[in-house]
C-alpha cells in the first residue's frame, strides 16, 4: 500500500512541476494556445509575439482561437477571432483602434512601416504605423 501511495505522491509533485504552457492546447502548428487568461493584462501562458515591443497570447476554445494583443504594460489593445478563416475583433481594449480583417480591408496610411507582430497558420497580424496613425492587420497567405 505504502508504494502505491508513494507512486501518486510522486506523479502529483511532477504535475505540479510542470509549466503551465505544458497544460495548453495547441493549434497543430507547434503554437501553444491556451484555455484560460483571455482579456488577462498578464496571462499566464507563452508569448507569441515576434516584434519585442508587443505581447500576443494564443486561446483556444471550443474550435475557436482568439489572439490577445497587449502592450508592454499589459493593457489589452486587441483581441482577433478565429473559425475556420473566418476573423473578426472582439469588443475589447481599445475599440477605435482600427482593425484591417480579410473581406472588411481598411486603408493603411501612406508611407507606413509595416511590423510583423505574429504569424500563424495561414495568416499574420501585422502593424501599419505612420506618425499617430495606426491600423492593426489581419493578412492572409
Amino acid at each position: 500500500m505504502r508504494v502505491a501511495n508513494a507512486g501518486v505522491a510522486l506523479g502529483a509533485v511532477i504535475a505540479a512541476c510542470l509549466p503551465m504552457s505544458a497544460w495548453a492546447q495547441s493549434d497543430d502548428h507547434g503554437i501553444r494556445m491556451s484555455q484560460r487568461g483571455l482579456g488577462e493584462a498578464f496571462p499566464a501562458t507563452v508569448n507569441l509575439s515576434q516584434d519585442p515591443a508587443w505581447q500576443v497570447y494564443g486561446f483556444q476554445r471550443d474550435g475557436i482561437s482568439y489572439f490577445q494583443v497587449n502592450d508592454l504594460a499589459g493593457r489589452v489593445q486587441l483581441i482577433i477571432g478565429n473559425a475556420g478563416g473566418v476573423f473578426w475583433v472582439l469588443p475589447a481594449g481599445d475599440a477605435r483602434l482600427p482593425v484591417s480583417l480579410p473581406g472588411q480591408s481598411l486603408p493603411v496610411p501612406g508611407s507606413a512601416v509595416r511590423s510583423l507582430v505574429y504569424r500563424g497558420n495561414g495568416f499574420v497580424l501585422v502593424r501599419y504605423s505612420a506618425g499617430t496613425s495606426v491600423v492593426w492587420a489581419i493578412e492572409t497567405q
